[in-house]
């Protein structure tokens, strides 16, 4: 294997680690944990690469209905990457494990993550790709403004309410708690 794909490799199961998932190991089974130690060996890279301070995945600060969205991207990339590596290698011992890891990765995003990824990315490129220089577009933006600004006012009382009914359960409990 050439020392970029095993470089990708280790960077991916830093990226694990730099997310803060260190604590996986109460959600991965011990078949995950030999497949991705397997695959570690194999595409093995220098500490200086690993550790270079550079993680693939970096720490995100987002709240949870924003994690939900990046945490199905990640694993997306995930299987694009275990899809390269797949279609790069020729050891079945390795085919093995890039499979069982990418069926694993299928079936958590599949049950617990988005399932609209492709659909989202797509939403969000041709997004990023609008011409804001473009006058027609600087017209067409200035007419439709007022009604997305109504619907990003509304979504973000909507995020707040949540936030503030999470916070006064909290205390409600704390204060009952307290009074038992």
């Amino acid at each position: 294997m050439d020392v970029l794909s095993r470089a990708v490799m280790c960077f991916c199961l830093m990226g694990w680690m730099t997310l803060g998932w260190s604590n996986a190991a109460q959600f991965t089974s011990i078949n995950m944990k030999r497949n991705i130690d397997k695959l570690k060996v194999h595409y093995k890279i220098s500490k200086d690469q690993l550790f270079n301070g550079n993680p693939v995945f970096p720490k995100d600060t987002f709240e949870d209905s924003d994690r939900r969205v990046l945490m199905s991207v990640v694993l997306d990339v995930y299987l694009s990457i275990f899809g390269q590596m797949l279609n790069q290698t020729g050891d079945q011992e390795m085919i093995e494990s890039l499979k069982y890891v990418k069926g694993k990765i299928q079936d958590l995003q599949k049950h617990y993550f988005l399932g609209r990824i492709p659909e989202l990315r797509t939403h969000l490129q041709n997004l990023w790709a609008i011409e804001t220089s473009d006058t027609t577009v600087q017209g067409k933006a200035l007419s439709e403004f007022i009604t997305i600004y109504e619907k990003a006012s509304k979504l973000a009382l909507k995020f707040h309410l949540k936030k503030d009914n999470r916070r006064k359960r909290r205390q409600a409990q704390r204060l009952k708690s307290h009074i038992m």
